[in-house]
């Protein structure tokens, strides 16, 4: 356990941030099954919007420092060639 003050402080602060990274991982962990279920079920209109609401959560992941730009841009290309769109 941390003894001085700034340690205590710095303790609380990673708790917060640990609790707030795996939520947004956990968040584009769904979106991303959420994705590959609609595109399994081959409805396209439900596939659109799972594509996008996926590429939006993985851009968020890689705004919090969560996951890393290239990561990221993998991710999302083969998301796109699972649902058949051309990623820009």
């Amino acid at each position: 356990m941390p003894q001085t003050a700034s340690r205590k402080k710095n303790l609380r602060q990673s708790q917060r941030r640990r609790v707030r990274n795996l939520a947004r991982k956990r968040a584009m962990r769904e979106a991303i099954k959420a994705f590959e279920k609609a595109v399994e079920e081959g409805d396209a209109e439900q596939t659109g919007a799972a594509f996008g609401h996926a590429q939006k959560c993985i851009d968020k992941a890689v705004k919090d420092g969560i996951i890393k730009q290239n990561t990221a841009a993998r991710r999302k290309a083969r998301l796109a060639g699972m649902a058949g769109v051309q990623s820009s």
